[in-house]
């Protein structure tokens, strides 16, 4: 079965609307969907590095809208890579692009998170990036704001994780169980690699 609006499908029927991608074209929307996840994760690893002490607060969106295909594309495709690698160990038999593919699209639900973002830059203004610190006290109104940002944002990551289970269940040929077990297994290559560079870095001060 082929789906017309993948991007409304993709909430409720992930399995079916993946294998219609992938047999039509495993590449369709790749760089709007790395855009998605390029843009958020990008201001929050800005916001983590404080850099509106040093950007302006419009420059900083327009930094992440620009880089944000690039990074995206760039993450997507290295950690589909080694799910895939991680896969072979299981048995998988998803392709590389397909791995890609439902990775990819299992980033829709995080487009409610754009929109979240300059809710908090009007809220907060210059302050999001770098001004909220420990003195800093939140009044009625924005407490109630961030925690209903807070709520979509776990909502919409939650969804996003249900249906990356089931898209890569369906292109790996897998059971939805071991499906996560392809990616723990994923996660804990990740984990070990970052755990050697700090521990050889720390050993190196």
């Amino acid at each position: 079965m082929q789906y017309s609006n993948p991007w409304k499908s993709i909430w409720t029927e992930p399995r079916a609307t993946i294998a219609s991608i992938v047999t039509e074209n495993p590449n369709r929307s790749l760089w709007w969907l790395a855009s998605i996840l390029g843009f958020s994760s990008l201001l929050s690893s800005f916001q983590s590095i404080m850099i509106g002490y040093h950007v302006h607060l419009i420059g900083i969106f327009i930094l992440a809208a620009v880089i944000a295909p690039f990074w995206g594309y760039i993450s997507i495709s290295i950690w589909s890579y080694l799910v895939m690698v991680m896969g072979k160990l299981l048995k998988g038999e998803g392709k590389f692009h397909q791995v890609r593919a439902a990775y990819a699209w299992s980033c829709v639900p995080l487009i409610v998170n754009i929109p979240m973002w300059f809710v908090l830059a009007w809220a907060f203004g210059s302050q999001l990036f770098g001004g909220l610190t420990e003195e800093y006290m939140l009044n009625n109104r924005e407490l109630v704001l961030l925690f209903a940002i807070l709520l979509v944002r776990l909502g919409s990551t939650v969804w996003s994780l249900v249906i990356y289970i089931n898209a890569l269940a369906e292109v790996q040929r897998f059971s939805v169980l071991r499906a996560i077990g392809n990616l723990l297994l994923a996660g804990s290559v990740i984990f070990l690699l970052l755990y050697s560079v700090s521990y050889l870095f720390m050993t190196m001060q």
